[in-house]
């Protein structure tokens, strides 16, 4: 098979080293430092991606992030007869736009946090005034450096006057709830999804494979009463999501609240996700792109492995750990001998903790 990787993210390195691990495979990416063949294109240049992947007959092309996602590039393979893994059309408005994801989620009668909008720094800013804290303050694009968790009106003020100062149209207010984070990834043909993995999370800091706090009925209700209707219901309205979809989830002691959704698999979550699955990731495309992903996949069959993840920053720089391990306390010693505070870590398990 001949794979273009298109994107930045974790995931597009990640899936350069699984694709890789075949020597059948003949792998190339726009993201330096992989295991793949770098091509050096601008990943904005639709045109020039376009004609590399015509010119060396590539099977099948895979956009790994967001930016990738919302670009042209879909649009453009499809109509050349390219076969390219993405959503695309009026279902792209999930991700592009944090405010119209929170008022479709709403819409649908989901629970999620309390929320507002504001176009105007001063509406926003007097909004803030006669809230509660903690509150977050969100910018609606997706490409905008903007998710701030705020304990008193000072700092609100202060990151609603940044975010629009550093260009931002609109934010999004909504209540911060008090819970445990998880996410829950699932890929979908377009109407029908199924589980990838569900993943422990703290802060955007720690992440471990599982959510022990859930059972399998709990899993199940998640499954076929929040992310199946959600997909319907965006099918219905919106057009097929045929991609790979995150759910980011609090859990309180009586509610889950469905909180935001990603376009595809967050870095500190990527490796975790992509190389804890058993099955063949290159099935699971195909078939999600002809439409009979779960006519050929029942359930996703997972490796018996554990794993940890943690995200730090060094030196201004973002860097990203994730270790596995044949048992939990593996897993979680590998990950200790990295850069990381076990304090850190240590208050992260206990949140997740039943």
């Amino acid at each position: 098979m001949r794979v273009l990787l298109i994107g930045t993210s974790n995931a597009t390195s990640d899936f350069a080293q699984y694709f890789t691990q075949n020597s059948e495979n003949i792998v190339f990416t726009t993201k330096e430092g992989t295991e793949a063949n770098f091509i050096d294109i601008n990943p904005e240049n639709t045109e020039e991606l376009k004609e590399f992947a015509l010119a060396n007959e590539i099977n099948l092309t895979i956009l790994c992030d967001e930016k990738a996602i919302l670009s042209e590039i879909s649009n453009v393979f499809s109509s050349n007869g390219l076969s390219v893994f993405a959503p695309e059309g009026e279902s792209l408005k999930l991700i592009n736009s944090k405010i119209w994801a929170k008022k479709f989620i709403y819409k649908n009668k989901i629970p999620t946090p309390r929320f507002q909008f504001f176009e105007k720094p001063q509406a926003a800013i007097d909004a803030i005034r006669q809230g509660h804290f903690p509150i977050v303050v969100k910018s609606d694009e997706y490409q905008k450096d903007g998710v701030r968790i705020c304990e008193t009106f000072k700092k609100a003020k202060l990151a609603t006057e940044e975010l629009f100062s550093c260009g931002s149209k609109k934010i999004l207010i909504e209540d911060y709830i008090w819970g445990k984070e998880f996410s829950v990834y699932a890929i979908s043909d377009g109407y029908n999804p199924i589980f990838l993995s569900e993943v422990s999370t703290y802060q955007n800091t720690f992440a471990k494979l599982d959510v022990d706090f859930l059972d399998d009925k709990q899993k199940e209700e998640i499954l076929n009463t929040i992310i199946k209707p959600f997909l319907g219901a965006l099918a219905k309205e919106n057009g097929e999501y045929i991609g790979i979809l995150g759910f980011n989830f609090v859990q309180t002691k009586d509610k889950t609240y469905l909180i935001s959704c990603d376009a595809f698999i967050k870095d500190l979550c990527s490796n975790m996700v992509i190389n804890s699955i058993k099955d063949s990731w290159a099935e699971l495309f195909d078939d999600a792109l002809s439409g009979v992903l779960t006519q050929e996949f029942k359930e996703i069959k997972h490796k018996d492995l554990h794993a940890f993840s943690a995200q730090i920053y060094k030196n201004g720089e973002k860097i990203n750990f994730c270790e596995f391990g044949r048992t939990y306390n593996e897993a979680k010693s590998k990950l200790l001998e990295q850069e990381i505070e076990q304090k850190d870590l240590e208050e992260a398990i206990k949140v997740w903790k039943y």
